[in-house]
């Protein structure tokens, strides 16, 4: 993979090759050498240009190996960065290292990984899937070692190791796939559900549904307050996600009116809202509550409020609820959603049923459709679909 960066530094470009740790700069430091001593590339590099961990051109193009450290990201300016076994990429490091790219009319990054869930790698990957559909182009290659010449002749061992690894650390090393360990937590989800027409998110699939809408309220002061929420299929086996809004974003003391009638929306005629209660959440409810009091345009407003245990019991049972049923989340509508959904997982080292939590970056999205489905809220609307084993 030195040849696409090797290739624009010696037309000018000036570029920066990442290792994700200190090692994986050896390899490249190897293979940069050899290409450049065995091809027309070694009459166009300048007086002294090639070093261990660099090479510069005579027309000043560059390509350096660095290790990619937030320290070596600030420091630097490029036109093209190539990130090696980004999956292990340090986030705070990846994130400083795109500032690299200010300025250069060419902006180009180039992402190479192993598959890691949950990594930096797969956001990108997401991204940029979702940008191959929008703009119907490519900008995805994945090659597993079906794929490569040179490690076809090592067929007998790539077998034997498909017999004896794990499927899906075999999937995951040797052919180009994200898995779980686990195995992700949902199973019955179906992501390509909507299509655009003339401006209109139009189903895929013909679903008959419920007329009544749920909806779940996640409040974050930072990272926003999420309403997310679909309807219910009309045997209850599948729930079709409409929408996933962040509707406001921060403190109690600094919402005002429009957030409010915002949520009030998702609440009014047939639709259902179930608001998060408890703990940090307190401030947000007290808030909405003393609007709603206030408002003389409230018939018809159907609001109930869940607290949660902190011990994580009631999100691991409203997520139980939804293993028999078929969500529909589209990809491309609701990204944000569909990717929490795609990468919860159980916790590992562990005797007890938890779902993994992300101490940083909690799912407030996920969070909230969890809410819509508590069965209070479906009782209330004649559903009889589900036993609920919260509190």
């Amino acid at each position: 993979m030195e040849n696409p960066g090797l290739y624009l530094s010696h037309i000018g470009f000036k570029g920066i090759w990442f290792g994700a740790a200190k090692d994986q700069i050896e390899q490249p430091k190897k293979y940069m050498k050899w290409i450049i001593e065995n091809s027309y590339l070694k009459y166009m590099i300048a007086s002294d240009g090639l070093l261990k961990e660099s090479v510069e051109f005579m027309n000043e193009g560059s390509l350096k190996l660095k290790n990619l450290t937030e320290m070596n990201s600030r420091s630097s300016r490029a036109d093209y960065i190539i990130y090696d076994e980004e999956a292990q990429a340090d986030e705070d490091a990846y994130n400083a290292a795109v500032n690299i790219l200010a300025g250069s009319e060419l902006g180009l990054i180039v992402h190479i990984s192993t598959p890691t869930k949950g990594s930096v790698f797969e956001t990108n990957y997401n991204r940029l899937k979702r940008r191959e559909i929008i703009h119907n182009e490519q900008f995805i290659f994945s090659r597993s070692w079906e794929d490569a010449s040179w490690l076809r002749t090592k067929a007998d061992w790539y077998e034997e190791q498909k017999k004896i690894l794990p499927k899906w650390y075999f999937d995951q090393e040797h052919r180009a796939l994200f898995t779980h360990a686990l195995g992700a937590v949902f199973r019955n989800v179906v992501y390509d559900v909507y299509e655009k027409i003339k401006g209109k998110w139009v189903l895929k699939i013909p679903l008959v549904l419920d007329k009544r809408v749920v909806s779940g309220m996640d409040w974050n002061p930072v990272s926003g307050h999420w309403c997310v929420g679909g309807q219910w299929t009309e045997n209850f086996y599948g729930f079709l996600v409409t929408h996933a809004d962040k509707v406001a974003v921060g403190y109690s003391h600094e919402l005002k009116e429009e957030a409010y009638l915002t949520i009030k929306e998702y609440a009014i005629h047939h639709k259902r809202l179930n608001m998060e209660d408890g703990g940090t959440n307190i401030p947000f409810v007290r808030w909405f509550k003393e609007w709603f009091d206030a408002d003389r345009n409230k018939r018809n407003v159907h609001v109930m409020y869940e607290e949660w245990d902190s011990q994580g019991i009631n999100k691991t049972n409203a997520v139980l609820e939804f293993l028999p049923v078929i969500i529909y989340v589209d990809k491309i509508r609701f990204p944000e959603l569909a990717e929490q959904i795609e990468n919860c997982r159980w916790k590992k080292d562990t005797d007890k049923l938890e779902i993994e939590k992300d101490q940083i970056d909690s799912p407030h999205a996920f969070d909230g459709f969890l809410h819509a489905g508590n069965k209070k809220m479906l009782n209330d609307q004649g559903f009889r679909r589900f036993d609920w084993y919260g509190n």
